[in-house]
C-alpha cells in the first residue's frame, strides 16, 4: 500500500501533473489579460481619433505657427473645447461650505 506513496514514478507523474495544471491556469490567465489589453488598446485608437478630429475641428480655419496650433477666438471653437475643472478636496472648502461654523 505504501508502495504507492513512495513510489519515484507516481511522486514525479504527480509533479508533472501539478506543472500541467499551474500551466493551463497561466495561460488562462494570459489569455484573459490579452482580451483585456487588446480592449483598451481598442479604446485609445478610438481616443486617438476622436481627438485629433477635435483638434482639426479647433484648428479650423486658423493659421499654425511651428508645430502648435493657433485656437481661434470665436465662440464655436472655445465651446468644442472640453476644459476639465480640477476637483476640490474638503480641505480646498472655505469653512462655510462645509457645513463647519466659522
Amino acid at each position: 500500500m505504501f508502495q504507492r506513496f513512495l513510489n519515484p514514478t507516481v511522486i514525479y507523474l504527480r509533479r508533472i501533473q501539478q506543472g500541467l495544471d499551474e500551466a493551463r491556469i497561466a495561460a488562462l490567465e494570459h489569455e484573459s489579460a490579452a482580451e483585456h489589453h487588446a480592449a483598451l488598446a481598442h479604446m485609445y485608437r478610438d481616443r486617438v481619433r476622436r481627438l485629433q478630429a477635435e483638434m482639426r475641428a479647433v484648428t479650423e480655419g486658423g493659421e499654425s505657427t511651428g508645430n502648435l496650433p493657433s485656437v481661434p477666438m470665436d465662440a464655436s471653437a472655445a465651446a468644442q473645447v472640453h476644459r476639465i475643472a480640477p476637483r476640490m478636496s474638503k480641505r480646498d472648502e472655505p469653512f462655510g461650505a462645509a457645513g463647519v461654523a466659522g
